[in-house]
């Protein structure tokens, strides 16, 4: 009996230093209260790679927002990290998911979830039918192409195609999404910035993941030089992945041109070791 009695009060101070240490928490959380550049491109990333829930039963406010562990290590250290702590005044505790095959942050707070989906507009729960470009960065175009850049940085892709050549060549950033509405509305956008794209709706593609095999998405495609350079002046990108392909492939036909430059800076990545790498129009 003495030793029920104890378990249960054990579990019970521990349940209380829990919720003591939650609420913590909570009170270190800052909430902005002006709408920054940061802001806009966390928001783009959340659109992108992240999911915000509520479960009832539990009462549990969630925001997880993961990458693929191969390539983007280094982005959610150096970049978006930095960029939440920016925002909300602590960086979150980024590490592995879902068997270690994504990798990321999870964070549970009522007051970050409450913030981005009542006041910023970002959709709770299954997002690709509710989700859009937030009404409150659509009246400045710095804050809209922060938003683009932290979409493009996780849902965009940036590749270099060998098309009648034998070597990677000819410059092509893409986006997919599940959602036909925000696709539509992020091409409106960069059509107003005189991009020229490729349109894609309802488009199948290959997903052994699925039963079906098949799985149904919306696509963007800026095709060539003049867009990339038109994108690099404008809009940029963060992600490292991207950064090295540009480096990689563009650099001597692209920086010898002249047409757009890549400024470099130092910084340290996740081990502490310095590296440069490319960035770019501004530094971070």
């Amino acid at each position: 009996m003495t030793t029920t009695r104890s378990t249960y009060k054990c579990k019970n101070i521990f349940n209380f230093m829990k919720q003591k240490k939650k609420k913590l928490k909570e009170k270190s959380i800052s909430i902005p209260i002006e709408i920054t550049e940061d802001l806009a491109y966390l928001c783009g990333v959340l659109a992108g790679d992240g999911n915000i829930n509520f479960r009832q039963e539990k009462y549990e406010y969630s925001l997880k927002c993961v990458g693929n562990p191969q390539n983007e290590k280094s982005f959610y250290f150096n970049i978006v990290g930095p960029k939440f702590k920016k925002v909300f005044g602590f960086t979150p505790n980024i590490r592995y998911f879902d068997s270690q095959t994504t990798f990321g942050f999870v964070v549970f707070s009522k007051k970050v979830v409450n913030y981005l989906t009542q006041f910023v507009g970002l959709p709770l729960g299954k997002k690709y039918d509710k989700l859009k470009i937030p009404k409150i960065f659509l009246g400045d175009q710095k804050l809209l192409i922060s938003f683009i850049r932290g979409v493009f940085d996780t849902d965009g892709c940036m590749c270099f195609k060998k098309r009648y050549r034998n070597y990677p060549y000819y410059p092509v950033i893409s986006f997919s999404s599940k959602s036909k509405s925000f696709t539509k509305e992020i091409a409106n956008i960069l059509k107003k910035l005189n991009f020229k794209l490729v349109e894609l709706y309802d488009y199948q593609m290959k997903d052994e993941r699925v039963k079906k095999g098949l799985t149904i998405i919306n696509r963007l495609e800026l095709n060539g030089e003049n867009n990339l350079c038109l994108w690099m002046k404008k809009i940029g990108f963060f992600n490292l992945k991207n950064l090295d392909k540009i480096k990689k492939y563009g650099k001597s036909k692209m920086i010898a041109g002249g047409r757009f430059e890549l400024p470099t800076y130092t910084r340290k990545n996740s081990l502490g070791v310095s590296r440069q790498f490319m960035s770019p129009i501004r530094k971070l």
